[in-house]
């Protein structure tokens, strides 16, 4: 039996009529005929071709894109699939948009924090592939995480010319036993990949299999509304070759790069996700594509993420209703929130996350500490997916039937409420209660003589030390030798000089 995702219950919230959502669908496809998209990488616009558009191969935009052509591949999408673990209980079965809930935490920090009691600050400097090691075993030690995904990029490897996306995959594989979550496009060299390939095919047995059971997704981050880097276009043909799933978010940064209403922004967003899915379609039929409903924006008056904005919650709820009811394909959600505070982070995730999850999204990662993280964000990140688990779970209750009413069980009780607690009723429901894993809830005379500890500063510290302890199931020493033999024959041949 899987250990991961919550069964959604009750109907999403949405924000759009049915009318509305076929209107932004249509836009969507006006934007693919007359807009366009842009395409750096030769090869990916030749084969961009194929959707039936008018490519202009100087300034690089393929338009014009037929909408019946775009549906027929979008429709190739499957609806059901497989994001697998090492372990297969920790499989995380997709069976169509808005039936399932899974929860993950994600970053990417090329930094790691360090906090010092003593003198309240942080120190700060380059994260490695030890702390990418280190925040995999934390990860796949945490229950309510129905994945993994890396938390810390590869800075100090970065810097020194290696080949990152290799190095951070191998890391993550070996030290989690749940689905490995984002392969990026941070490479220099397109044949990074195929040894990246190599390694989930060690690992699975051959390239089948994974295709069967794949580990990861390949993540692409079309920035600028409208426009694939060479480095996505890479990722994207790769994606056809090897036959990954993949996860594309759309990252029109509005009001800077992108329109400043949600309407129009997610217009173009949802146009760009079909494009890929419909390329997904056309190039490696019948392979997973799970979509992001971001909406992205950024906050005019700094540049950074504004993840709490309106703009961007209600784009991703729109997201969600038109893939969900017109395509019945899951969403996928992540973005950012620019702050280092632990406490700012911990308000705007809450507030995000809990939204994502009425709202139906399929896939959650908690995304958080942008540049540089501090892995006490990690119980932090694992309380609001206990929670938005916990409510979704119990979501139903709300639901007025006959037995949640209890109607003739409080006419016996009677108007003072006195005999509820004991009734068998109540006794078999107590799961509806939230049970936190980390949340101060002492009396506030305790609290005071304990010396008033933060939540997020020293609480979820102390539950880290907790998470600490796990240590993942090792891979067999043959597959490790040959993981080392990969990594060694790529990094040899991919390292900048």
């Amino acid at each position: 039996m899987n250990k991961t995702g919550v069964s959604q219950r009750g109907t999403p919230w949405k924000a759009l009529s049915d009318d509305q959502v076929k209107i932004l669908d249509n836009a969507a496809y006006e934007i693919l005929r007359e807009v366009g998209v842009f395409i750096a990488d030769d090869e990916l616009l030749r084969m961009a071709a194929k959707l039936g558009g008018t490519v202009d191969p100087d300034k690089k935009i393929v338009k014009g894109m037929p909408e019946y052509i775009i549906r027929e591949n979008v429709a190739k999408a499957p609806r059901n699939f497989v994001c697998a673990g090492r372990d297969p209980e920790w499989d995380m079965v997709f069976q169509g948009g808005g039936t399932k809930q899974f929860w993950a935490p994600e970053s990417g920090a090329t930094d790691r924090l360090q906090w010092d009691p003593a003198k309240k600050n942080y120190a700060r400097r380059r994260a490695n592939v030890k702390d990418v090691a280190y925040a995999a075993k934390v990860v796949d030690g945490v229950d309510d995480f129905d994945c993994n995904c890396y938390l810390y990029d590869l800075g100090e490897e970065g810097q020194l010319g290696l080949p990152s996306e290799l190095i951070k995959t191998d890391a993550m594989l070996r030290n989690t036993t749940k689905f490995a979550g984002n392969v990026c496009t941070t490479v220099s060299d397109i044949k990074e990949f195929d040894y990246i390939a190599k390694l989930h095919a060690t690992i699975q047995g051959d390239a089948e299999e994974f295709r069967k059971r794949p580990l990861f997704w390949t993540v692409y981050n079309p920035l600028g509304t409208l426009q694939m880097n060479k480095f996505n276009s890479w990722s994207l043909r790769k994606s056809f070759e090897h036959h990954w799933p993949i996860m594309t978010g759309v990252a029109g940064a509005a009001p800077l790069t992108g329109p400043a209403t949600a309407a129009a922004n997610a217009a173009i967003t949802h146009a760009g996700l079909l494009w890929i899915t419909a390329m997904k379609g056309l190039y490696d039929p019948g392979t997973a594509v799970m979509n992001n409903n971001m909406v992205f924006c950024l906050d005019p008056f700094t540049g950074k993420g504004t993840l709490t904005s309106s703009h961007f919650m209600l784009g991703c709820c729109a997201m969600n209703q038109v893939w969900h009811d017109i395509y019945g394909l899951p969403m996928c959600q992540y973005t950012g929130i620019g702050t280092f505070s632990l406490d700012q982070e911990a308000f705007g995730l809450g507030i995000e996350m809990m939204m994502q999850s009425l709202y139906g999204t399929d896939m959650i990662m908690i995304q958080h500490s942008q540049e540089a993280l501090d892995p006490a964000t990690i119980p932090i990140c694992a309380e609001i997916a206990h929670y938005g688990k916990h409510m979704m779970s119990t979501f139903d209750q709300i639901i007025p039937t006959k037995e949640n009413l209890a109607l003739e069980l409080a006419k016996q009780v009677g108007a003072t409420g006195e005999g509820w607690m004991t009734t068998d009723f109540n006794m078999a429901r107590l799961d509806l209660f939230y049970k936190t894993l980390t949340l101060e809830q002492r009396s506030p005379d305790v609290w005071v003589n304990e010396g008033s500890p933060s939540w997020t500063q020293v609480l979820c510290r102390e539950k880290l030390k907790e998470y600490e302890q796990h240590e993942p199931t090792p891979l067999p020493k043959d597959i490790n030798e040959k993981l080392d033999a990969i990594v060694k024959e790529g990094t040899d041949l991919l390292k900048r000089k």
